[in-house]
């Protein structure tokens, strides 16, 4: 963990969030600032800070596990998965997937 990390303070239970989904190496939560009406990140527990810092690839996995679970449960067919890389584009420097979907989402890169 990285303990000036926001996203490892919300793991931690430090800060609070509104948890959609969470097992031993995932959490999932809803994003403060939504694009749309349905707009949750996905994230590694384990503090990896980009896609580059990836050490095993079972993150992935997982991480794409749990998204395929959460279209299911939330019954969406029309989705993105946005991932932002690198300290120009991340707001927060945690590994982190954007699932968005709902009345907003478009067509159009986020």
């Amino acid at each position: 963990m990285d303990t000036d990390c926001i996203f490892c303070k919300i793991v931690l239970k430090q800060i609070n969030a509104e948890i959609i989904y969470e097992d031993d190496n995932v959490l999932v939560f809803s994003d403060i600032n939504p694009v749309s009406s349905i707009h949750k990140l996905v994230i590694p527990k384990k503090h990896v800070k980009d896609i580059k810092q990836i050490d095993d690839v079972g993150i992935i996995i997982n991480i794409f596990d749990v998204i395929k679970k959460l279209v299911d449960d939330l019954q969406i067919d029309n989705f993105k998965i946005v991932v932002n890389n690198g300290d120009k584009l991340q707001l927060v420097k945690h590994l982190h997937f954007h699932l968005i979907s709902g009345d907003k989402v478009t067509d159009k890169l986020i």
